[in-house]
């Protein structure tokens, strides 16, 4: 009898359901950590505020810069590196920081307005417009069981972008919005599409996913409104911007790849490698396997239409295939946790204890990463192990009979696979200086 209880509790362990009272305690733990890290970051901000800090509010100042320098100087000057430094002085970065401008002349477009208005008023404009995106994002994927949402992002990606004022929020609610429309209304989904050209190395494997998908209305309006936005900065800004953005990317790398310790704040494959002690050239290699490993991954997900695993393993594998990211380009993992959580949480279906390990460390890897005393990159393996999460589950739960991403109502939703049955197994933190 003793063994038998002994077996059953092991069981009870092995599966968390969402409403059971360790799923509440581990919930409330993950939510004393990522409130504590908000209000540290918070009060962070504030103070550097009062003391005229150009820290601040994080890169947001380069962000500024940018827009300035361009409205009072040929948008090209942004791509000399050492004439940029010079200005960004001038407008008061300290001497010893560098923030060159690797982004496409497109970019600019986004930055040019900020450079007209203060700082402080344009950090708030926009963090909290792109924040504003992403929860439209974010939430238009789970409205029936919007609660969830919520912690996720109080997660510590979202409070590592909010103080690196970066563009992550943006980042994640075009590509996340983009392919939550991407059936039901292809002209908006390929305009949001379209937009993430300012970051093409966060849109690796959007293509694959389009044409795998047969999207190709979607695909077509995103090519036109990259095409666009390109067509417009050479308009606005001057064609020289072009071949000075060219002539700088090398300089750009080799700048970056000589910055060892931004390889820490890298999402990637390739810092991982090379973290591990792996030769650039080695990790390039393998950077390069795992990106064709995933788009593969990618084509196969979405033969079936753009579903919500599908989604969820395309801004997963997004990491995992890109060679350039950094940590504040990570709010999109809370959006694919939802993706992974919300349905499963709506129909009361248990998760395994493995998926709960993996998921827990899916919120947490950026803080860890963060972290100066932790030195590990475990980025890629926790981010290989929530994709393996996702394909499982997808794998677990079987297609439904009709995959489509618009729900009743005429609102565009994903489409949410039938589960049947209610069991189912289911600190100082650095920020990078070099924007990207």
């Amino acid at each position: 009898m003793a063994g038998t209880r002994v077996l059953a509790r092991v069981r009870a362990f092995g599966e968390w359901q969402p409403r059971d009272t360790k799923s509440v305690v581990l919930c409330a733990a993950l939510a004393v950590i990522c409130g504590t890290l908000l209000v540290t970051y918070v009060e962070k901000i504030l103070v550097g505020y009062h003391a005229g800090s150009t820290k601040a509010f994080g890169d947001f100042f380069a962000l500024w810069s940018y827009g300035r320098i361009a409205a009072t100087h040929p948008a090209s000057d942004l791509y000399d590196m050492h004439l940029l430094h010079t200005l960004q002085v001038a407008l008061g970065m300290p001497a010893a920081e560098q923030n060159p401008f690797p982004y496409p002349p497109t970019a600019i477009l986004l930055f040019l307005p900020f450079g007209r208005i203060p700082v402080p008023v344009g950090y708030l404009i926009w963090i909290g417009g792109t924040f504003a995106l992403f929860l439209w994002a974010v939430l238009a994927t789970c409205w029936r069981s919007p609660a969830i949402v919520l912690p996720l992002l109080m997660a510590p990606t979202t409070t590592l972008t909010m103080s690196g004022g970066q563009s992550g929020f943006l980042s994640g609610a075009l590509l996340i919005g983009g392919m939550r429309l991407a059936a039901s209304r292809p002209i908006l989904s390929g305009i949001l599409l379209g937009c993430l050209s300012y970051k093409p190395q966060l849109a690796l494997l959007v293509p694959v996913a389009l044409v795998a998908a047969g999207l190709w209305r979607c695909l077509a309006i995103a090519c036109v409104t990259a095409i666009g936005l390109a067509v417009a900065a050479t308009i606005l800004l001057g064609w020289q911007v072009w071949p000075a953005w060219l002539a700088m990317l090398p300089a750009y790398a080799q700048m970056f790849d000589a910055k060892h310790d931004l390889l820490k704040l890298m999402p990637t494959v390739e810092a991982s490698l090379r973290i591990l002690g792996f030769a650039p050239t080695t990790a390039q290699f393998g950077q390069a396997a795992a990106a064709l490993a995933v788009a593969t991954v990618t084509w196969r997900s979405f033969r079936h239409g753009p579903a919500r695993g599908a989604v969820a393993a395309l801004l997963v594998g997004t990491f995992l295939s890109t060679p350039h990211a950094l940590i504040y380009d990570t709010p999109m993992i809370a959006g694919a946790l939802v993706l992974l959580i919300a349905p499963r949480w709506q129909a009361r279906v248990s998760f395994s204890l493995a998926e709960v390990v993996v998921l827990t460390l899916a919120v947490l890897f950026p803080l860890l990463m963060a972290c100066r005393v932790f030195t590990l990159p475990v980025s890629t393996p926790i981010l290989l192990a929530l994709l393996v999460v996702i394909l499982a589950d997808g794998a677990r739960l079987g297609r439904p009979r009709s995959e489509r991403s618009l729900a009743e109502g005429g609102s565009a939703r994903f489409a949410t696979p039938a589960i049947s049955g209610s069991q189912g197994r289911g600190p100082a933190i650095p920020m990078s200086r070099t924007t990207g």
